[in-house]
């Protein structure tokens, strides 16, 4: 049995599970990256802690609860400490011949580093790599985690996680499938970065704990353990300023935003010039506007006239990103 659900429910529920309902207490930074919150534009991993968590300050994506992995492609990504094997090796490749290449290249990271954090283009040096890129793809076997702080990059040589793979694979799928649900498991490919193949035989390994959904008539999948919390969610209230790539705002652009128009100033295309990258105004759960940040001078762009009390609490949320800089905090509604 299918069961129909609205664009309603969907953006509802993913707002409440990935914690943009209310924010968690000072200090739950690896309950907020418990999905994985992408650190690719500079600052956006803090930005989207400080939507989710209280008091969160500029060197908050170092504590000791989370750590930066490179994830998807590449792409750098905060997830909890304890988890790292999930996100690691839950998107380790089932070539073996791939998998035995990406775990000589750690060998590698580990022997010229001699277990010691070093910058990556030096890595990349001392191993004759073509480009500092060419390191990114060791993140996938666990053993190297990064530090980035958005002007240089280290890679640090860790232990591999304890987890099983395939465990970790299965577990990954879960997230993606809470976090992100209702889904598809092309879908998850494009998420993880893994062969679609790949990520066919996950799928069909969890697909017991799964049901079926439907919404706007394309068939979907949820965990079943979900589904009250997708069908019974009441309206959100708030006001959250999201970076580009936020976990929120990462799939299903056209459910969060159906005009196209707005939806390509708030999600540019690929390459698109517009300026400082764009961030989503969020209230009450749906996105508003864009917003773009130049240090601590914040642009916003409503797309519809708010009320006084809304735009008090979108400044007060500008104002308080936990952005280091010794210019003033200032907010420019556009």
């Amino acid at each position: 049995m299918t069961i129909n659900v609205t664009r309603d429910h969907v953006v509802r529920y993913r707002a409440r599970v990935s914690h943009l309902d209310e924010k968690l207490p000072p200090g739950s930074f690896a309950k907020a990256a418990w999905g994985g919150l992408q650190d690719s534009i500079p600052r956006g991993g803090v930005i989207s802690l400080h939507a989710r968590v209280e008091d969160t300050q500029p060197d908050s994506w170092e504590d000791p609860s989370i750590a930066q992995i490179w994830f998807r492609g590449g792409a750098d990504y905060l997830v909890p400490r304890d988890d790292v094997g999930v996100f690691t090796l839950g998107s380790f490749p089932r070539d073996p011949e791939l998998g035995r290449s990406l775990d000589k290249l750690a060998d590698d990271i580990h022997r010229v580093t001699g277990g010691e954090t070093l910058l990556v283009r030096e890595v990349s040096a001392r191993l004759a790599l073509d480009g500092p890129t060419a390191i990114r793809a060791s993140g996938l076997t666990g053993r190297v985690l990064i530090r980035w702080d958005a002007a240089n990059i280290w890679a640090i040589p860790v232990d591999r996680p304890k987890i099983e793979v395939e465990d970790a694979r299965r577990e990954l799928a879960r997230r993606f499938l809470h976090w992100f649900g209702p889904t598809t498991v092309q879908r998850l490919a494009v998420w993880t970065g893994i062969q679609p193949r790949d990520a066919a035989e996950t799928w069909k390994s969890i697909e017991k704990d799964l049901v079926a959904v439907d919404i706007r008539g394309e068939s979907r999948s949820m965990l079943a353990a979900d589904l009250d919390a997708l069908t019974g969610p009441a309206p959100l209230t708030g006001v959250r300023l999201l970076p580009f790539d936020d976990a929120f705002t990462k799939l299903d652009k056209e459910l969060l935003v159906a005009n196209e128009k707005r939806r390509g100033t708030v999600f540019p295309p690929v390459g698109q010039s517009v300026g400082h990258i764009p961030g989503a105004i969020l209230v009450d759960g749906e996105i508003v506007g864009s917003w773009q940040r130049q240090q601590r001078k914040v642009t916003l762009h409503p797309w519809t006239r708010l009320r006084a009390a809304v735009r008090e609490e979108i400044e007060r949320e500008a104002l308080s990103f936990p952005i280091a800089a010794k210019s003033k905090a200032t907010v420019i509604w556009a």
